[in-house]
């Protein structure tokens, strides 16, 4: 009786969510009982959920791709008083825009997955994710988007740029680099298919290797101006061969792969890890970075503030990331 009172007329009493009761067990798709949020929580009604990466803390329900629509709030929660957008912590994002009664069923939320500072929660990592129908999030991980950027993506296309949408578009827009300048992308998967994508739309001149002809026709769909199979062709003595790249973007996972197409750079260019290689050492010549001035660096996604400068770029640009659809019951 007692959640009845709370919970609006509209919500179930219990929902859906899948989770991973420990590493390498099947996931289970379970009811959940509906409880009210706790103090600065938000109860989100999840349209589309993406991501899960090692390092969970089970049992967890994963998924660090979320978007939403906020479903209710508690009357102390801060996040239904606030009607300016303003900076919270590192760990997570911006609170939405002020969400009064009259408001609250029509706000999107998007849920950030990492922060820049250390010892934090990670959605779908340290606390559960987006892999339901409903999940609580901290209020300050909720992202307020503008209603029409859904009309022309749909939540799915959303959801992948707060994390991978998120890490390589601000892996581009952070590094040195003039328009016209050349950009290798090191991989077509999920994060090289939008970097491909960012770089284009920057004004880069995008290069985009990958290992043989499959996705050939497919980076030159994103705007990349030539795709190198490196099956057949040598990357490193190519690029070179044109003045290097002034930006290389790696995004596969291999650290065989990475290590060898690092020589590839330009001088006072810049090499930006975004994959998560942990099959090996990256290898790097202290001379190759001495010599080029060249600078090596990693990089993830990070708070709302880039989140939201992705996403509007993203909906502004036609950037999109492709994505396939499933229902929860077939996880």
């Amino acid at each position: 009786m007692l959640l009845r009172k709370w919970l609006s007329k509209s919500l179930p009493e219990t929902y859906k969510a899948v989770v991973c009761v420990k590493a390498n067990e099947p996931w289970q798709v379970v009811d959940k009982p509906m409880r009210a949020p706790g103090p600065e929580e938000v109860l989100v009604r999840v349209h589309a959920s993406d991501g899960i990466w090692p390092g969970i803390a089970y049992p967890r329900i994963p998924g660090h791709e979320v978007i939403g629509r906020v479903a209710d709030v508690r009357n102390d929660c801060s996040a239904s008083k606030r009607e300016q957008r303003s900076v919270s912590r590192w760990d997570h994002s911006l609170p939405s825009d002020g969400m009064g009664d009259t408001a609250i069923d029509v706000r999107i939320a998007a849920l950030e997955t990492f922060g820049r500072a250390k010892n934090l929660n990670y959605t779908g990592f340290t606390i559960d994710g987006g892999y339901a129908e409903y999940m609580y999030a901290p209020e300050t991980a909720v992202v307020h988007l503008d209603e029409d950027m859904l009309q022309r993506n749909s939540y799915a296309e959303l959801a992948p740029l707060f994390c991978a949408g998120a890490t390589v578009f601000d892996a581009i827009r952070t590094s040195k680099w003039n328009v016209g300048d050349r950009c290798l992308v090191q991989g077509i998967g999920g994060l090289g298919h939008l970097a491909v994508q960012y770089a284009a739309k920057m004004g880069l001149v995008v290069y985009a290797a990958s290992s043989g002809s499959s996705k050939r026709d497919l980076a030159l769909k994103l705007g990349a101006t030539e795709y190198i199979d490196s099956s057949t062709t040598n990357v490193v003595e190519y690029m070179q061969s044109l003045g290097g790249a002034k930006l290389i973007i790696c995004t596969a996972p291999k650290a065989e792969l990475i290590s060898a197409i690092l020589p590839a750079v330009a001088i006072n260019g810049t090499i930006t890890l975004v994959s998560a290689a942990t099959d090996g050492q990256i290898q790097v010549s202290n001379l190759l970075l001495n010599m080029n001035r060249a600078t090596l660096r990693g990089f993830c996604c990070g708070c709302s503030p880039d989140m939201e400068k992705c996403v509007k770029f993203s909906t502004q640009s036609n950037v999109k990331a492709m994505v396939q659809e499933f229902p929860i019951e077939q996880f």
